[in-house]
């Protein structure tokens, strides 16, 4: 995932934690191409007609935010992304009477096609959420001819989705049985062992390939049941043709798909997953020789603002709230704390809030800024969790 969609994913995750505590709070979307004046002019009519709102204090707040968009467009000059934008804006306090109006501004990562306005005690997501489907989803098959495991890895993370047991026989026939009879057994036993994985597999991963996101399988397992299947199997004939390759491991349930999935570097190095563990890697190989690296927030904020950084690395977890803010003296736009005193361009301290942002938001606008790559690192993989733990969830490769 790229560092927008990951900022995309991160502002998404958190609007969803904003309840209003009445109709308060406000979804603005404006698709690429929309008329300046029509929006300005129902954000207008909109505060107008607030005004028939019975309660005092939701009236203030619905008001207190549309005005609060309406600065927002006049400060970017409404400037529309080629792809829309969605504004969110309203009071978050979790206390009834607390007034805490946060403005939030989304660039959708694919066209947007809806134009709306709503008022509502949540913020209204469904449009933004049905953009972060996954596109690369892999398929892992774990087995042998006792068990066999499903799974598929998709972006950071794979989904166990589906145990199938076996009931083949051991190889030591049963007392009284000739040897041609209990092989034929064994192998109707395999067969039907065989038809189960591959009704499986087609309900699992056929409307993944249908949808285009499926790029292709893993089998692993020891022995030669894997090959065996997969020959004698009825998996579906565009399925067959999207393997991968076949690995010999020890295990064949959670632990096998584990061990599959860290063989499989090669195969898999388009996924994410392999992506990201490769870029914490070589962090901590150079952290370790002491050679163009540095971690902790304070030291990689300095170093992205005085250009020395190549790239940033951002655990996904990590939390600090950074406030945006213009300065109505000097006109500039500048990242402080919510405490913020002055400008740090003129010194004046007649400013105004206009949006709080979160740690891989404020990295990602410094980064911008002096063309620094972001890698945004989760904590699903063992490296991603040592990164968190050890090194704060924040570092960056240097240039010198």
């Amino acid at each position: 995932m790229d560092a927008e969609t990951e900022i995309f994913k991160r502002k998404l995750k958190e609007l969803q934690k904003f309840k209003g505590r009445h109709t308060e709070l406000i979804t603005l979307y404006v698709p690429n191409g929309s008329d300046r004046s029509t929006v300005m002019n129902q954000i207008t009519n909109e505060i107008s007609q607030s005004s028939n709102i019975k309660s005092a204090t939701t009236r203030k707040n619905v008001q207190g935010a549309l005005r609060k968009i309406i600065q927002y467009l006049k400060v970017t000059d409404f400037k529309i992304p080629k792809t829309g934008l969605a504004l969110f804006c309203g009071n978050v306090a979790e206390q009834e009477g607390k007034i805490d109006i946060q403005m939030h501004h989304i660039v959708p990562v694919r066209d947007l096609k809806v134009k709306m306005y709503r008022c509502d005690s949540d913020f209204y997501l469904e449009p933004l959420l049905e953009m972060l489907s996954p596109n690369n989803v892999y398929g892992i098959i774990a087995i042998d001819n006792r068990e066999a495991t499903l799974a598929y890895l998709t972006g950071k993370n794979y989904k166990i989705c589906a145990r199938l047991g076996s009931a083949v026989p051991g190889k030591i026939k049963a007392g009284g049985q000739s040897a041609h009879r209990f092989e034929h057994l064994r192998e109707e036993a395999a067969q039907e062992f065989y038809m189960r994985i591959s009704e499986k597999i087609n309900e699992v991963f056929l409307p993944i390939f249908e949808e285009g996101k499926f790029k292709g399988f893993i089998f692993g397992g020891p022995g030669n049941t894997k090959k065996r299947m997969v020959e004698k199997g009825l998996i579906d004939y565009r399925l067959k043709d999207k393997i991968i390759g076949f690995l010999d491991n020890t295990y064949t349930d959670e632990s096998g798909i584990k061990e599959i999935i860290d063989m499989s570097e090669d195969m898999l190095r388009e996924s994410e997953f392999v992506i990201e563990r490769r870029e914490i890697n070589a962090f901590m190989e150079k952290v370790v020789k002491g050679d163009l690296a540095t971690y902790g927030l304070n030291e990689v904020i300095e170093v992205v603002k005085t250009n020395r950084a190549q790239k940033i690395l951002i655990s996904e977890d990590l939390k600090l709230d950074q406030i945006s803010y213009e300065c109505n003296s000097c006109e500039k736009q500048f990242f402080a704390s919510r405490n913020a005193n002055e400008c740090p361009h003129c010194k004046s301290k007649d400013f105004e809030q206009l949006e709080e942002l979160d740690t891989g938001e404020f990295f990602y606008e410094l980064a911008k800024k002096t063309s620094t790559d972001i890698v945004f690192v989760s904590r699903d993989t063992s490296e991603g969790q040592q990164f968190y733990n050890a090194f704060g969830g924040v570092g960056a490769l240097l240039r010198y």
